[in-house]
């Protein structure tokens, strides 16, 4: 049973590249107070073999450790829980057989964001463990597969960027068997500058006047330079250098000893360390504060606007219509001949999921449906499916991406039913039913009239379908009546009967 007390948590889980970090958390006057936090270095990257298939031993790993994450936060309420993987899980081919069984593992669903969005959490994450300034900020995060760079003020991020650089996989590539000389090091610093160098203009022209360093590795670096007198606070280029030719002098990482060097730190502090020396040569870095918060306190903040506040999601979708010049007076229109259909069908398809909120993704759909447009109105409805899941869009994540993707796809023309399997269960099922009633929606409205009609809605047997229209519209909207012909035909292939009157 969840108590009133278990409904005032909050769980955030981030699926690193090199651990999986949990945090709990009691939301106090709009800070942060923390229950529980549970760390494991699963090192998810080091099972990423080269045809891009996660191995066996690093899946079952993982999915031991989110077997007792879920043991934690059984008794949270879902809405309140927010998992996320990265880079790792971004690239992996076999990502999508992997987190059916973690959600079995973890008992809650696991999104995998892209690298952008990361990006904005981490930063969401930081900025709420700081003072209330105006400061502008460069925050940095190294995970095992990437590493982000964030220009912002307050809580909001003016430039975000994600590489395809991480302390496992920068370890795995310069450092292998754990052999550090002073060739390696200098080569795995010059191909993360290399990575860094096409950021290196637009992240000095925005400028910051603090950098902060967010993630296990840039905190572990920091400790170490503290604790063996190298630096006096900050960390700095001196105390890295220090650090560089400590480790190169002893050969490997397990042969290197340094008071405040933990073990499960060892086996990527090298390629870690290249990537923190790079940036700060390669942006000319002073020095860089080490902060408490990273992603997943981002998470929790990010849930408690969306239950609360503004869901950044809606903003992106805003944005998204205002740059393809969205006809948005004929979205609503769509949008609300849809809600009224999904409010008399919800319970005939159950289209109620705990984890995810289908009214929001048919909404967006509508909202979304015509952006192609603005590329070319043939073909209009594959660029608008395009965009949507190509498109950096804040707070969405790769599968939410991907369902508004198949559900614009298929929101006029041939039914490709297809798209609809990618999806894992039971959205592969519940989105065809979205997408009828978008389909539905935007028929009705094709004469791009100010009028809503009144629709009764009928379902029987789950795929019989009957609209009853108020007495007389079909008749003086032959249009629309004739659109609703063709479009029973459409359905048909989607296994939909489709009548009216």
């Amino acid at each position: 049973m969840t108590t009133n007390s278990d409904n005032d948590l909050y769980a955030a889980i981030d699926l690193g590249s090199n651990s999986f970090h949990m945090i709990v958390a009691r939301d106090v006057h709009g800070q942060l107070q923390v229950v529980d936090k549970h760390k494991e270095m699963v090192r998810l990257r080091s099972g990423l073999e080269l045809d891009g298939h996660l191995n066996e031993t690093a899946i079952q790993n993982a999915l031991e450790c989110l077997t007792r994450f879920g043991q934690l936060i059984k008794n949270i309420p879902t809405q309140n829980v927010r998992a996320v993987g990265t880079n790792t899980l971004r690239n992996a081919s076999n990502s999508r057989a992997f987190l059916i069984a973690a959600r079995k593992a973890l008992g809650h669903h696991i999104e995998i964001i892209p690298g952008k969005e990361e990006a904005r959490l981490i930063y969401l994450g930081v900025a709420h463990g700081l003072p209330s300034n105006e400061e502008q900020r460069l925050v940095m995060d190294i995970g095992g597969g990437s590493t982000e760079y964030i220009i912002g003020r307050g809580f909001s991020n003016h430039h975000l960027t994600s590489t395809e650089m991480g302390c496992v996989s920068m370890t795995q590539t310069f450092f292998a068997d754990d052999a550090i000389t002073a060739e390696a090091m200098a080569k795995a610093i010059s191909s993360c500058r290399q990575v860094l160098r096409p950021h290196r203009k637009t992240l000095t022209q925005l400028g910051w006047d603090n950098a902060y360093g967010a993630s296990g590795t840039i905190k572990s670096i920091g400790t170490i330079l503290q604790e063996n007198q190298w630096t006096d606070g900050p960390i700095t280029l001196a105390g890295l250098v220090l650090l560089r030719d400590a480790l190169i002098k002893a050969g490997t990482s397990q042969d290197l000893k340094l008071s405040g060097l933990k073990d499960d730190r060892r086996p990527v502090l090298a390629g870690g360390l290249a990537i923190l020396i790079a940036t700060f040569e390669e942006l000319n870095i002073q020095q860089m504060h080490v902060s408490a918060n990273a992603l997943r306190e981002g998470l929790v903040f990010d849930t408690l606007g969306r239950l609360f506040a503004e869901d950044s999601r809606e903003s992106s979708v805003r944005a998204m219509q205002q740059w393809m010049k969205v006809d948005v007076q004929q979205a609503n229109h769509v949008a609300q001949t849809a809600r009224m259909l999904f409010n008399q069908s919800h319970n005939v398809w159950q289209l109620h999921d705990s984890e995810y909120d289908y009214p929001k993704l048919l909404i967006w759909a509508c909202e979304l449906h015509e952006c192609g447009m603005s590329i070319s109105y043939k073909r209009y409805r594959h660029h608008s499916a395009y965009l949507v899941e190509q498109a950096d869009m804040a707070g969405f994540t790769n599968q939410e991406k991907q369902m508004l993707a198949a559900m614009l796809l298929n929101h006029r023309g041939k039914f490709i039913s297809d798209v609809f399997q990618n999806l894992i269960e039971p959205h592969n099922q519940k989105l065809v039913f979205l997408t009828a009633l978008l389909r539905l929606a935007v028929r009705i409205h094709r004469g791009r009239d100010l009028e809503s009609p009144q629709i009764l809605l009928l379902i029987e047997d789950t795929y019989n379908i009957h609209l009853k229209f108020d007495d007389g519209w079909l008749k003086t909207h032959p249009l629309s009546q004739m659109d609703l012909e063709i479009e029973a035909k459409r359905l048909e292939a989607a296994g939909f009967k489709l009548s009216f009157e």
